[in-house]
């Protein structure tokens, strides 16, 4: 998904997982999405000051803190035209993986742009999880590899094959796949 299929549609509601301090949030309110980004650490100061900053757009974005596996509590009846979650799923064991996509294939309505960190990526050099079943698959990365790139929590790193078995189980249809030359896996999806 890029900021072209928000200029396409006349007012889009977006949803945002992994929202961080919610950059990219007001680039796609800056182009007339309504969207609301969801973190699960608490980013409502970087909101309301950019917010504050960018008064035309305060009313375009909704910041909300909560867990994406446990999505549905937070975004009750609400669907989305868009979603965009960027290296944010691999924080999830691989069945709250599934359940996360089979859910947001419930509440988008057409693309989700979504991307994880590869297992061939750097990050994923002397991963514990290498050779685990990607079902059982949710490790610590590498001490030095954890500083590297500050995740110093378990994760699940996915192959490219793996990833798009993934995402068509839980309903999606790959449009696009490729990866970035980090070795991030980027998967357009639609219906």
């Amino acid at each position: 998904m890029s900021l072209v299929d928000i200029d396409m549609r006349d007012c889009p509601r977006v949803l945002d997982l992994g929202c961080g301090a919610g950059g990219h949030s007001f680039r796609m309110a800056g182009r007339g999405a309504v969207v609301t980004a969801v973190d699960r650490c608490d980013f409502s100061q970087e909101f309301r000051q950019n917010k504050e900053s960018m008064d035309a757009l305060a009313g375009f974005v909704e910041f909300i803190q909560g867990d994406i596996a446990e999505l549905s509590k937070h975004i009750k009846d609400k669907s989305f035209h868009l979603g965009y979650m960027q290296r944010t799923l691999h924080y999830l064991k691989y069945p709250q993986a599934f359940q996360l996509l089979v859910y947001l294939h419930e509440i988008i309505l057409d693309k989700l742009f979504i991307s994880v960190t590869g297992i061939e990526s750097e990050v994923g050099v002397d991963y514990e999880g290498r050779n685990v079943a990607i079902e059982d698959r949710f490790f610590l990365l590498h001490p030095e590899r954890a500083e590297m790139f500050s995740i110093h929590e378990p994760v699940c790193l996915f192959s490219e094959r793996e990833f798009v078995e993934l995402l068509e189980s839980a309903g999606w249809r790959v449009e696009r796949c490729w990866l970035s030359a980090f070795g991030n896996i980027k998967v357009v999806c639609t219906h």
